[in-house]
């Protein structure tokens, strides 16, 4: 397995940030994450819960290291970076 530093972090404020671009919204990490559960392709929903349980646990998250990178270039491209 590979650790990937802060993916709980890097995984929810990707979902906040394309909350503001589509949606003008400001929200927290959790509300991120449950904007991006409801809004970002459900082939990244596993991970998105995944980082919601590890930040309302405080839990270290492992994930799916190809999952994640893909995930970031997913929100990356739909940002607009």
């Amino acid at each position: 397995m590979v650790t990937i530093d802060n993916a709980t972090y890097i995984i929810l404020n990707l979902c906040r940030v394309l909350a503001y671009v589509q949606d003008g919204l400001v929200l927290s990490k959790k509300e991120g994450g449950e904007w991006g559960l409801k809004n970002i392709h459900r082939k990244y929903q596993g991970l998105i819960k995944e980082a919601l349980v590890c930040y309302t646990s405080d839990q270290n998250m492992i994930p799916n290291a190809s999952l994640a990178v893909e995930y970031c270039k997913y929100m990356k491209n739909n940002i607009g970076l």
